[in-house]
């Protein structure tokens, strides 16, 4: 049993000694990282709260602070996941993180806004205006923009018979699907504007283009799910979040709690620690 523990503690040291910003690799990619014990962070309670981020989320005997641009759609995004370890048993850790998603809620209105649609048929475009967290759920207010047209034999939009503009208020909500959350949209709720508004809602086109938000905006959020940024080499970890979604940061800022576990078995060790003799972190007598 104490073997069993040391192990652990080497890999948690370890773990704790590569993580983005302190190998060269790492601070190339633009990552830092900081890591505190249980009595530290409480100590640190009033720096993390002001932030709004309440520590209970992320408690560990272990804490970690990893901060990280990654790329969506090509927009640089900054993720600061705060991280909690303690042991679950024999062979995993416990994970606790709260991953601070405000960066993405500045830059979603760049990021979401563009073609929903491009068929023959119908061409939408949306228009996002702002994102606010709302409790577990995400608020999404913009506009739509959609035109009908007649489809050519060439499978090319022809003339359009119609085209008009809603206002849009959708709400969305992230679970945990494998390592990563994924966002859904629980509903949209459509305004057409004016006197073609009303005729968009007599001939039932108000109801087209909410489905091709659904489906369309839908599709786009499974695709691009967002995922906890941690290093590369740590993948032989197998992080398994088992729970979690979205939350708010007061007053509507937006992050995301997740739960989960690690992999800590003896063959895991031994190939951190291989990794960590690659980055030349550690030394091994040969």
């Amino acid at each position: 049993m104490a073997s069993s523990r040391r192990s652990r503690g080497l890999l948690i040291c370890a773990l704790f000694a590569v993580l983005p910003g302190c190998g060269s690799k790492a601070q190339d990619q633009g990552t830092v990282s900081e890591t505190v014990t249980q009595s530290e962070a409480s100590q640190n309670a009033s720096s993390y709260n002001s932030a709004g981020i309440d520590p209970a989320t992320y408690a560990g005997r272990f804490q970690v602070k990893l901060t990280k641009e990654v790329p969506l759609r090509d927009i640089p995004v900054p993720f600061t996941v705060y991280g909690g370890l303690e042991e679950s048993s024999p062979t995993r850790l416990r994970l606790r993180a709260f991953m601070d998603l405000r960066g993405l809620q500045e830059k979603a209105p760049q990021i979401l806004t563009g073609p929903l649609e491009e068929s023959c048929k119908r061409q939408i475009y949306l228009e996002v205006r702002d994102v606010t967290a709302i409790g577990e759920t995400v608020k999404v207010e913009g506009s739509a923009r959609a035109q009908f047209t007649r489809c050519k034999r060439n499978e090319e939009a022809g003339f359009r018979y119609f085209g008009a503009t809603v206002d849009a208020v959708a709400v969305a909500k992230a679970e945990v699907k494998g390592q990563c959350l994924t966002f859904s949209i629980e509903s949209a709720d459509l305004s057409p504007r004016g006197f073609i508004g009303a005729v968009t809602n007599f001939f039932g086109l108000t109801n087209r283009i909410n489905e091709a938000v659904l489906e369309k905006g839908g599709e786009f959020l499974a695709a691009n799910p967002v995922c906890p940024p941690l290093p590369e080499e740590f993948s032989v970890l197998d992080p398994n979040y088992e729970s979690g979604g979205t939350r708010e940061i007061a007053p509507g800022g937006l992050g995301a709690a997740v739960v989960g576990s690690a992999d800590v078995s003896a063959e895991t060790i031994v190939k951190v620690l291989a990794g960590l003799k690659e980055l030349g972190v550690l030394e091994f007598a040969e």
